[in-house]
């Protein structure tokens, strides 16, 4: 409680000559809830205009919409993260009857990955962008970047999966034999072959992850025998397996 005693004169005079604020909402007719909420409506519009140029229109300058939508970033190996040279960007829509189709045509990198385009967005969302590249690189669905629709997508980086090659060299030992067999483990369903002679196979295989090469031989007369080689390959690498028959 403020002791009166202790004031000087000053402060006594300050003290008694605060004036007395009128009652506004005894003079406007309004209850104190009315004029509570008519203050709210007064600063929330206030707040509405001055956020045309603040947070709140940033928020909205990130929602998706229709148009004009900027594209660029880089194309890089997913493993070392390199620029990838000769790269086509390709966008894609969510199709309605399931999966994606492309939009329009590819758009070409420049030889350290680098891309900028533009394309006219009808809907709002289901975009995203891959890349390939010769050789067999290529964009795993899983990591294709989404793209937000009628705005700027700037700084994108799209990962290429790189190309190797396993090369399956079937060799038929003395004696000669007749044999099925069946080799899988690269992309692709594999292969079945019926009665191969000496021959030489060249097929694409992921680079980068351990997989295993698995044959089964089926002699014309006799039980089936399986085989298998664990296999890890380096970019743009190549390694041959040994099928002896």
């Amino acid at each position: 409680m403020l002791n009166r005693k202790l004031l000087t004169e000053s402060e006594k005079l300050t003290f008694t000559t605060i004036p007395q604020l009128p009652d506004i909402r005894a003079e406007s007719g309004c209850s104190f809830s009315a004029f509570s909420m008519r203050s709210f409506f007064i600063v929330l519009c206030g707040l509405l205009v001055v956020g045309s140029s603040g947070p709140l229109s940033s928020c909205r300058s990130n929602d998706p919409t229709t148009g004009t939508t900027l594209v660029a970033g880089q194309v890089v190996e997913s493993q070392t993260l390199k620029p990838v040279s000769g790269a086509t960007v390709q966008v894609y829509h969510a199709s309605s009857g399931g999966g994606y189709v492309p939009v329009g045509t590819g758009y070409a990198a420049d030889k350290q990955g680098h891309f900028s385009f533009s394309f006219d967005a009808d809907s709002k969302t289901g975009y995203l962008v891959r890349a390939s590249a010769p050789l067999g690189y290529f964009t795993d669905w899983a990591a294709a970047p989404y793209l937000t629709a009628g705005r700027s997508n700037e700084g994108l980086v799209i990962p290429l999966l790189s190309p190797a090659w396993v090369r399956l060299q079937l060799v038929d030992e003395p004696p000669k034999s007749q044999v099925l067999i069946h080799i899988s483990g690269y992309d692709g369903p594999g292969d079945q072959l019926n009665y191969p002679r000496d021959t030489t196979l060249i097929r694409p295989c992921q680079a980068g992850f351990p997989t295993k090469i698995i044959w089964v031989i089926t002699p014309k007369d006799g039980p089936e025998r399986q085989y298998s080689q664990d296999i890890k390959l380096a970019a743009l690498d190549t390694i041959t397996v040994h099928i002896a028959f």
